[in-house]
């Protein structure tokens, strides 16, 4: 290889060519008849082929486009995965005398107002929008105003309630919670009952009955109002679940 080189050397440049034979005039070579110069009245080229286009795949600027848009998409991706589960010192804490537990940045909870009666009181109100201070639900003498068209796309209203008096709505059957959330890792047990239906205007209402310790004769329920298409939903759908996995009843 290394005289293979040398050789290169010497024949692509024609001024070491023209030294090398000077050098060696008295050496006498046979050419092998292929490798025989064509006269120059022989000589023929090809017409030169016409240079097609250049095409936006072999654009440097097709390049950068794709790594741009595979960077947008990226970050979207990670977005919404962060808003679905924020890590743990991203999330705040709620704890009241019945229940505890995390939420991300993108709710706004509202503790119940402290004026119904032990046995059936409003806990808490979360949403994901901007409301006015009498839309909120804090206390069953007051009306709820947001369902159905009243909770814009993609965000939804939840509604957390305290029951110690009366019998639960639906004791049995024992129906596993949805969107692969484990019950045994959420309470200690199971859930008495859960419910899935469809609300005004598009909306999706989603029903817990949780059994903390003292069932039946004390229990929570959960009621979340989403709005908005599939894919909207099953987002805020995953983050009431990362709620809901970090509920701890108090004794």
């Amino acid at each position: 290889m290394a005289r293979i080189n040398d050789a290169w050397y010497t024949l692509s440049d024609p001024a070491r060519r023209a030294r090398w034979d000077r050098e060696h005039a008295s050496t006498t070579f046979v050419a092998s008849p292929h490798w025989a110069p064509v006269p120059a009245s022989q000589t023929h080229r090809p017409a030169p082929r016409p240079q097609a286009p250049t095409s936006r795949m072999d654009s440097g600027l097709m390049t950068v486009g794709i790594v741009v848009g595979v960077a947008v998409l990226m970050a979207v991706v990670m977005i919404g995965v962060s808003v679905a589960a924020a890590p743990p010192d991203e999330r705040r804490q709620f704890t009241s005398d019945q229940l505890g537990f995390a939420y991300g940045p993108g709710w706004t909870l509202t503790p119940g107002d402290g004026t119904d009666p032990p046995g059936h009181q409003v806990i808490a109100h979360l949403v994901t929008f901007e409301v006015e201070p009498e839309q909120l639900c804090t206390s069953f003498t007051d009306s709820c105003d947001l369902a159905g068209g009243r909770i814009p796309p993609g965000e939804a209203s939840i509604v957390i309630t305290g029951w110690a008096e009366g019998t639960p709505p639906v004791p049995d059957p024992v129906v596993a919670l949805p969107f692969g959330l484990d019950a045994d890792d959420i309470i200690g047990g199971e859930p008495a009952a859960t419910e899935i239906r469809q609300g005004e205007d598009g909306t999706t209402i989603l029903w817990w009955q949780l059994s903390p310790p003292g069932f039946p004769d004390r229990w929570i329920e959960i009621r979340a109002d989403i709005a908005g298409q599939n894919l909207e939903q099953d987002e805020v759908r995953a983050q009431i679940g990362a709620i809901i996995a970090t509920i701890d009843f108090a004794d």
